[in-house]
């Protein structure tokens, strides 16, 4: 035999070996990995909508067949792509439970690679979409008192057929992934969206089946925010704008570090501020203390302003002209609200308060709380630090620290967003006395910007310089888009919405409109174009139901009732909708009403009504047709039930003439419909109801249910 033959034929073998060896190896390291995956909304406890072909998605190794079995019957198999990315449909039973659903894939593999995942405690029932902004998200526990009957709610709340998933509010998409759905429990409950819990406990009770909520809401947010780019793109307000982040340029991390470092070059550049990164945030309780911790901590060139001894009489003495009937000490009051730059970020406080009494220990009470957070010193020690801009401030001083005459009290405040400053009176009191501080007593000082949500930006101007150079410093430290706001445009249509669509829901509930006051006159546009938006993802018409934003004393150049007139106008223009009205649970001086119990029925009522054949009235008066006589107006309404009536004096109508200067009216029902005049109006042309931001509604149905605010007024 040749020797050179035999040893080639030697090393062949030996490579084949070694090639089977390394084979067997990597197959039994993948045994163990898994590749199997679905995004979280599929998880245990999860409600399925009934009687449906429901999508389930994810993803396994490539080209593997995928089989999905529900206990109740019903079989579903595909198979993966390339790419290992798979979809298929389910049929749903009608309600009922609980069931599993195992899916298992099965690679097409030199070595046969099976995977499983099941999923356990499954309810079939009606699956709805909550969405919006805080009013939405507001939780039931959210702060002591802020929900009516709070504490009885939570203590009940004991219903295994009502689960909520909820959306993590998170820019970047790793929050969800530890997300699962919940089972109401009392505990479990303290962080469910109240409006959504009364609205799912409501359907449950009447139509007695599993209800799902997928809560998906952020406080503080726009609808553009909420609406694709494609969609935007072919809206008349947001088309033209060129400052968008184009569809398919997703958002990053590197994207917001980009943003945020050309920031600091600019200021480094141009200003020479001192820039302060933002401490991090948690939605974990037991870390809580520790963000508190770091914002007093923040260095920002201001301890100084919190000793006795600081000379302030550079700093201008607070205004009562700076008030609103909401927020005293209003960085909007005094800086416009529409200024990104100054209405939000460090203002300084101090005052001087004369003490006789040495002998107790004294307690600063701060009603209504602090937008949004605060350090507060007295006689420089730190008596207070809170991080929530609705909780009352109750903070001890020690008689250790009081001084016989004259203390100083100084409070940093940061505002993060939306109204900033002081909720309520500022009171000190001991065992024997109470003394008011007049906020006209305290001096103020702007000391930083807020940029980009992510950097706090130390200026060195006085408070007239600051709004001197206002314009310049918006254009220069405001530059391109601001990646770490959740109003980006289409942000949380990117991350809110997209982790979660098209899981299979019934509708959409909604309750937003406050933070776009200042664009009133696009809303109706930009509403109904994120219905359509929604819709058209989703790939089928559901149903949406919204609450009409409830009156509320915003600041003096708001004009809320154009927003909620265009909220209306919507109910025209899209169809399958329905909005409940809020005109009677406003609160003046709060735009989180404590009543989020009628929120969620009203909605509730819609669906019941509109998509379960209850015979039932679900909506207000609204706003049909005037005729106009010779000395009032007749106004017509849809949506009368069983008849209109009032609820105490018929207030809140106006009429005008041609001029269009609107006068107060007299205002009476009379056959059904309510007849309207003015001795300061002949020939009336036009009538209005409800036409302010802060009102009480007057007009109901017998069933209970307020009239919306309206103007005939083009």
């Amino acid at each position: 035999m040749d020797d050179t033959k035999g040893n080639n034929q030697f090393i062949i073998m030996i490579s084949r070996t070694i090639f089977l060896i390394v084979l067997i190896f990597v197959s039994c390291n993948n045994i163990d990995k898994v590749s199997l995956s679905l995004p979280p909304i599929f998880s245990d406890h999860m409600v399925l909508q009934q009687k449906e072909e429901i999508l389930f998605w994810g993803n396994s190794e490539p080209n593997s067949k995928i089989t999905i079995d529900g206990s109740w019957g019903e079989s579903s198999t595909t198979n993966s792509n390339d790419e290992g990315v798979w979809s298929l449909n389910l049929k749903t039973p009608g309600a009922g439970g609980p069931f599993d659903v195992l899916i298992s894939s099965e690679a097409k593999s030199l070595i046969k690679k099976e995977e499983k995942i099941i999923f356990k405690d499954i309810l079939i029932g009606e699956v709805w979409l909550a969405s919006g902004q805080s009013n939405m998200e507001w939780r039931l526990n959210q702060c002591d008192d802020c929900i009516d009957n709070q504490e009885d709610e939570i203590k009940n709340a004991n219903y295994n057929d009502i689960r909520m998933f909820n959306v993590p509010q998170d820019l970047w998409g790793d929050a969800i992934k530890r997300q699962k759905w919940e089972i109401t429990t009392s505990e479990n409950v303290e962080d469910f969206s109240a409006t959504a819990y009364f609205f799912a406990r409501k359907l449950n009770k009447e139509l007695k089946i599993p209800v799902g909520i997928i809560n998906s809401s952020w406080g503080g947010t726009r609808v553009e925010a909420w609406t694709s780019m494609k969609k935007l793109k072919s809206l008349s307000p947001t088309k033209e704008k060129k400052d968008v982040i184009e569809s398919d340029n997703q958002l990053s991390k590197k994207m917001s570090k980009k943003y945020n470092d050309s920031i600091a070059l600019v200021n480094d550049n141009r200003f020479g501020f001192k820039t302060v990164k933002l401490p991090d945030w948690t939605e974990d309780e037991e870390d809580w203390g520790l963000v508190q911790k770091n914002w007093a901590d923040l260095d920002l060139n201001d301890n100084d302003y919190a000793d006795i001894d600081f000379d302030d009489s550079s700093w201008d003495y607070w205004s009562s002209r700076y008030n609103t009937a909401r927020t005293k000490g209003s960085f909007e009051a005094f800086f416009k609200a529409e200024d990104e730059l100054l209405s939000d970020g460090v203002i300084w406080f101090r005052t001087k308060v004369l003490i006789d009494d040495l002998t107790s220990d004294y307690t600063l009470f701060i009603d209504e709380g602090i937008d949004d957070s605060d350090q507060t010193f007295f006689n420089g020690e730190l008596i207070g630090n809170t991080f929530s801009w609705n909780r009352d401030r109750n903070y001890k001083i020690r008689k250790e620290i009081l001084k016989k005459g004259e203390n100083t009290i100084a409070i940093r405040v940061t505002d993060l967003g939306g109204p900033g400053g002081f909720g309520g009176p500022i009171t000190l009191r001991n065992n024997s006395s109470t003394q008011v501080i007049p906020f006209e007593k305290f001096k103020f000082k702007h000391h930083a910007f807020l940029t980009a949500r992510a950097l706090i930006v130390v200026h060195g101007y006085t408070d007239k310089e600051l709004v001197q150079k206002s314009p310049m410093l918006n254009q220069e430290l405001l530059k391109g888009i601001d990646t770490n706001s959740p109003n980006a445009y289409s942000l949380l249509f990117q991350r809110m919405l997209s982790p979660v669509m098209p899981f299979g829901i019934k509708g959409a509930i909604w309750y937003q409109g406050e933070s776009n006051v200042s664009n009133y006159n696009e809303y109706q546009e930009l509403f109904s174009g994120m219905i359509e938006d929604w819709r058209e993802n989703w790939g089928y018409n559901f149903p949406f139901y919204y609450a009409q934003i409830a009156p509320y004393i915003y600041d003096k150049n708001a004009f809320s009732q154009g927003l909620r007139d265009a909220q209306r106008k919507t109910l025209e223009s899209t169809e399958k909708t329905g909005m409940a009205v809020l005109m009677d649970i406003g609160e003046e001086k709060d735009i989180h009403p404590h009543n989020k119990k009628d929120v969620g029925e009203r909605l509730a009522l819609l669906a019941l009504d509109k998509d379960y054949d209850y015979d039932i009235v679900s909506m207000g008066p609204l706003y049909k047709s005037h005729k106009n006589y010779r000395n009032y107006i007749e106004v017509d309404f849809t949506e009368k039930g069983s008849g209109l009536i009032s609820k105490g004096n018929l207030n809140g109508f106006e009429i005008a003439g041609e001029n269009g200067v609107y006068h107060k009216a007299y205002a009476k029902i009379s056959d059904n419909k309510v007849i309207v005049s003015s001795k300061k109006v002949i020939n009336p042309k036009h009538v209005r109801y409800g036409w302010k931001n802060w009102i009480v509604g007057t007009l109901f149905n017998k069933e209970g249910l307020p009239a919306s605010s309206f103007t005939s007024s083009k």
